[in-house]
């Protein structure tokens, strides 16, 4: 085997245990961010759901959405 071969196994075989983000389209994120705006109530809310309108970076985005879900279920849960 050459050293070019070995190159493209070990990349053929990185990609596969480190396959890239899924892209968020453009379209669904405008829905969400619709649906989670409705349940914004607080200021705090309101200012992660600006953090996750700009996010670029798919896991990132996600996390801050499941902040923004457990920060919102707790408020829920206060006020019953």
């Amino acid at each position: 085997m050459t050293r070019d071969t070995k190159k493209t196994k070990k990349l053929g075989l990185w990609r596969l245990f480190h396959p890239s983000p899924p892209k968020v389209k453009k379209e669904e994120a405008k829905e969400n961010l619709s649906m989670l705006k409705k349940l914004a109530t607080t200021k705090e809310q309101r200012d992660i759901l600006k953090l996750v309108e700009h996010e670029t970076i798919p896991t990132v985005r996600n996390a801050w959405i499941d902040y923004f879900l457990k920060i919102t279920k707790q408020s829920q849960d206060k006020g019953n």
